[in-house]
C-alpha cells in the first residue's frame, strides 16, 4: 500500500517541526500510512488558516483534503482544527481523510486510467492557465522560467527541456505539479499519417473526361 502525502503551507516553522515529531510518533506500530512531504505533489495540506491568502482557490486545487488550522476558541468546523495542535485531532482528521481518499480511489471509474496515465506522452503540449502559487514555484528560477515560457505558448516536454535547457525528468516533474493543482491545459499535436508503400507504388491516375467534354473538343477541332 502508498503511503499519502501530507504538505503544510504558510505555517510558522515550530508547528512544521511540531508535525514533523508527531509523524515520527505515529509512524509507530507500522499502520500509518501518512509521510510529511515539503514539495508537491500533495494528497492533504496543512493551511495556516488566519493567513490572507489561506481561502486563495489554487491553494486548494493543490491537495485533495485540506486541513484548516484556526485561532484558539475560534469555533470548530469541517476540516479545520484549533491550534494548538493535539496529537489525537491530528491523528483522527488524517485516518478519517486515509479512508476518504483510498476509498474514492478504488471505485474511481478513472483510477485505473490515472495510474496508467502516469507518463506524459511526447505528443502532449501545454500551456499555463494562471501564474502558480508561491508555494509550487518555491523561489526556484528554473520553474520560474518554465511557467514564464509555458504561459506564453503550448510546448511539449521536449521542446520546454529545449528552451529551458534543462532535462525532460525536471520539466515532467514541474508539468506534473502544475497538472496536480489544473494550473495548465493539454493539448495532444496530431500525428501526420506516413505514406504507405502500397500507395507509393501506384501508379499516378489518370485524369477522366467525360463525353460531353470530348465532343467538344472535337468539335472545336473540326474532327
Amino acid at each position: 500500500m502508498t503511503f499519502l502525502k501530507l504538505g503544510a503551507y504558510n505555517l510558522p516553522p515550530a508547528e512544521v517541526a511540531l508535525v514533523k515529531t508527531l509523524f515520527r510518533l505515529f509512524s509507530h506500530g507500522n499502520t500509518f500510512q501518512w509521510k510529511f512531504v515539503t514539495a508537491p505533489p500533495y494528497d492533504a495540506l496543512l493551511v495556516d488558516g488566519t493567513s490572507p491568502d489561506a481561502d486563495n482557490r489554487d491553494v486548494s486545487r493543490m491537495a485533495k483534503a485540506v486541513l484548516f488550522l484556526k485561532r484558539m476558541n475560534s469555533g470548530a468546523g469541517p476540516n479545520t482544527l484549533e491550534r494548538p495542535i493535539r496529537a489525537d485531532q491530528l491523528q483522527n482528521w488524517l485516518t478519517a481523510t486515509e479512508k476518504k481518499l483510498r476509498d474514492t480511489r478504488a471505485f474511481s471509474p478513472a483510477a485505473s486510467t490515472e495510474a496508467a496515465a502516469g507518463a506524459i506522452s511526447s505528443q502532449a503540449r501545454f500551456k499555463l492557465r494562471r501564474w502558480p502559487p508561491a508555494i509550487l514555484l518555491r523561489g526556484d528560477a528554473t520553474r520560474i522560467r518554465m511557467a514564464t515560457i509555458l504561459s506564453r505558448r503550448a510546448l511539449n516536454l521536449g521542446d520546454l527541456s529545449i528552451v529551458c535547457q534543462q532535462p525532460v525528468s525536471v520539466c515532467e516533474t514541474f508539468v506534473q505539479v502544475l497538472r496536480a493543482a489544473h494550473l495548465v491545459d493539454m493539448v495532444e499535436q496530431p500525428v501526420t499519417e506516413a505514406p504507405r508503400a502500397s500507395d507509393a507504388q501506384k501508379p499516378a491516375s489518370r485524369p477522366t473526361f467525360s463525353s460531353s467534354v470530348i465532343s467538344s473538343i472535337r468539335r472545336r477541332l473540326g474532327l
